[in-house]
């Protein structure tokens, strides 16, 4: 797997090997791999001239393999008296230049510098069954113990599942002693190659997979040179080899792969996957630190006679409530009609050829997350929206204080069969987020399109409370520019009214007029302020002008906090009351509120209900935004109020 997850540390080390050992149990361990699993990796660092010291032989097959295959000049070694013996009397006629000998690997016998291979299947792993001291003993007297009896160029060659303290341990000794070391995964070794002696019918077509992946260590011997690196190698399947500078990076490699198969097989065996599951997958040869890839995992409650399926959301559509949404994911999942949907983010710094080219990288990746039962080489379909994998065009890219990083990029979709270009104003830290977005037409900004769907809902509540015969409501502040898009539909719709459109971020206003069209005027003001502040200044201006409506919609830049939109400091009680005193008698204030939390949502609303006699929510469909609008004084109203954890009513 040449692709890692973003971050192992996600990953508990003792939770992950305390399941191995569950799932081991008491029986036998073969996962090791067969012959037939193995000779590819074996011959490729074995040569049929070779000396072979096989330690820890037991009663495994592999050593009669391997002479079979021409491999004739081999020494198996074991401490067990009585393993040796049957070894010897089953082999004797049959392979009469195989010895076995009854020997301690840690107090060998034999001569210094007379074997160029040491083969290892599993004895370092029984040798080293926890983290002791007296475990990691045992093994430094054998690695000193391979170190005398190989020659200089001799490799020894460990099969191992390189649990955490066996790969601090091994990695760390032979790469101080001077040794090259390459790491190989060996994918064939971690099937269960079914056993011809058992009759029992099986309940599914092909081999089970084991979820811990397996590896073949090869380090050979070289004499420790001054200011000369060892080096460091890590190959994720035959066709790669990856070289590292760091032996952290190349442990770091190995503990990506051992976490991303145990994910894999869970969310394989797991018929009811959790359809919040989701991988991102890292590009170690990329300088970038933003995944290439996230993967969705959704699961259908039904059955269906299509099991899997992966959609590839192009770039630039990521945002859409379709591919970015809980709710849109299962939408699309039960459109598609899969029973496993996996829905694939395209990373927004990353390159895509075509869907061709990702549906290459991704095909083992995809295969892996499979539900358990489908037979072995299922072509998968990789579904998508078209060819085209790049739907985006970057515009502008810079860094505020205030915002850190954004982009301005411009999307091609499609409306009633037409192509539409989007502008959108993209914050970085919250990528799936648009934070402004406007409609081109015609290479110009359409300024009576309002694209968030929020905006139109405080629109919506703005004009129903539109009242001719009332002149009370003139004037309208926003507290939170961002790129305009509200200020200026609110203008263009009600040039009448004074519009006040307040933005902390100085960058955010100009990008607004450069970019989206924002053109202010004497009813349409920008002010380059910190909204709480403002807001205390009008209520306490004696003088000061009093709003018929305002409106709030400022972004939360703690993501940790469970709460998108506003920030704490804007839901503080004595700022909600400085904005109500702000309005005038018949005014009201529209707060956009993004909140997961179900407890902090209905304390948001209490805390509303303790300044405004009426406070009314209005929730959007396919979206956590939720729309509050406050009255200063109690209505006599068909809605109904919402209170602590009542149900609320679209208006």
């Amino acid at each position: 797997m040449n692709l890692l997850p973003k971050s192992s540390s996600e990953f508990s080390q003792q939770d992950y090997w305390e399941k191995f050992f569950k799932t081991r149990g008491k029986k036998a361990f073969e996962w090791y791999g067969t012959y037939r699993q193995l000779y590819s990796v074996l011959h490729k660092y074995i040569n049929s001239r070779d000396n072979i010291l096989v330690g820890g032989c037991g009663n495994s097959a592999l050593s009669a393999d391997l002479y079979n295959a021409g491999f004739t000049s081999m020494t198996n070694v074991d401490i067990s008296d009585t393993v040796i013996e049957q070894m010897t009397k089953q082999y004797e006629k049959t392979h009469p230049l195989m010895k076995f000998v009854a020997m301690d690997l840690l107090q060998m016998t034999l001569d210094a510098e007379t074997f160029s291979c040491f083969l290892d299947k599993g004895t370092l792993d029984a040798l080293m069954s926890d983290a002791n001291q007296e475990s990691l003993d045992r093994a430094e007297k054998m690695f000193k113990e391979i170190d005398r009896v190989l020659k200089v160029g001799g490799r020894y060659i460990c099969i191992s599942l390189l649990q955490e303290h066996i790969l601090q341990c091994l990695i760390s000794y032979f790469h101080n002693l001077g040794w090259m070391i390459r790491v190989c995964r060996c994918e064939e070794a971690e099937h269960q190659e079914d056993d011809p002696t058992d009759l029992k019918p099986k309940k599914q077509a092909g081999s089970s997979r084991f979820p811990f992946p397996v590896f073949t260590v090869v380090c050979t011997k070289f004499k420790k040179m001054e200011r000369m690196a060892p080096l460091l190698e890590f190959c994720p399947d035959e066709k790669i080899i990856e070289r590292l500078q760091s032996v952290d990076q190349l442990k770091e490699r190995i503990r990506s792969v051992q976490h991303f198969a145990t994910l894999c097989h869970q969310i394989s065996h797991d018929e009811k996957a959790s359809q919040d599951v989701f991988i991102e997958l890292m590009d170690p040869k990329s300088s970038k630190k933003t995944p290439k890839y996230t993967l969705f995992i959704v699961d259908r409650q039904c059955k269906s006679t299509q099991k899997f399926a992966a959609f590839v959301v192009p770039q630039g559509r990521e945002t859409d409530w379709l591919f970015s949404s809980h709710d849109g994911r299962r939408q699309l999942a039960d459109s598609a009609k899969f029973q496993r949907l996996l829905v694939i983010h395209l990373g927004r710094d990353h390159q895509f050829e075509s869907l061709d080219s990702v549906q290459t990288e991704l095909s083992g990746i995809v295969s892996s997350l499979q539900p358990q039962g489908l037979p072995p080489n299922t072509k998968i379909p990789f579904l998508s929206l078209g060819e085209q994998v790049n739907q985006r065009k970057e515009i502008y890219r810079a860094a505020s204080e205030s915002t850190g990083e954004y982009v301005i990029e411009e999307v091609e979709e499609e409306t009633d069969g037409k192509p539409v270009i989007l502008r959108r104003l993209i914050f970085l830290s919250n990528p799936n987020v648009i934070q402004s977005e406007a409609r081109m037409k015609n290479g110009k900004i359409d300024l009576k399109y309002l694209a968030c769907q929020h905006h139109l809902v405080m629109v919506e509540e703005l004009r129903q409370h539109l009242d001719p015969q009332n002149p009370a409501l003139k004037s309208i502040l926003v507290l939170g520019l961002g790129g305009g898009a509200l200020c200026t539909y609110l203008h263009q719709a009600y040039p009448q009214f004074n519009i006040d459109g307040v933005e902390i971020d100085p960058i955010m206003v100009e990008l607004a007029k450069k970019y989206f069209g924002f053109k202010p005027n004497e009813n349409l003001r920008p002010h380059i302020a910190d909204g709480l502040s403002f807001v205390r200044d009008v209520a306490a201006s004696e003088s000061g002008e009093r709003y018929g409506c305002i409106m709030l919609d400022v972004d939360c830049k703690d993501r940790s906090l469970g709460i998108s939109c506003p920030p704490p400091s804007f839901l503080d009680p004595n700022f909600v009351e400085s904005v109500k005193q702000c309005l005038n008698p018949h005014g009201f204030f529209l707060m956009n509120l993004v909140c997961r939390d179900e407890t902090r949502r209905n304390n948001v609303t209490e805390m509303l209900r303790e300044s405004f006699g009426t406070v009314q929510v209005r929730k959007i469909k396919g979206e956590v935004n939720e729309i509050i609008r406050c009255h200063p004084l109690a209505l006599n109203t068909s809605t109904k109020a919402i209170s602590g954890r009542k149900s609320s009513k679209k208006n």
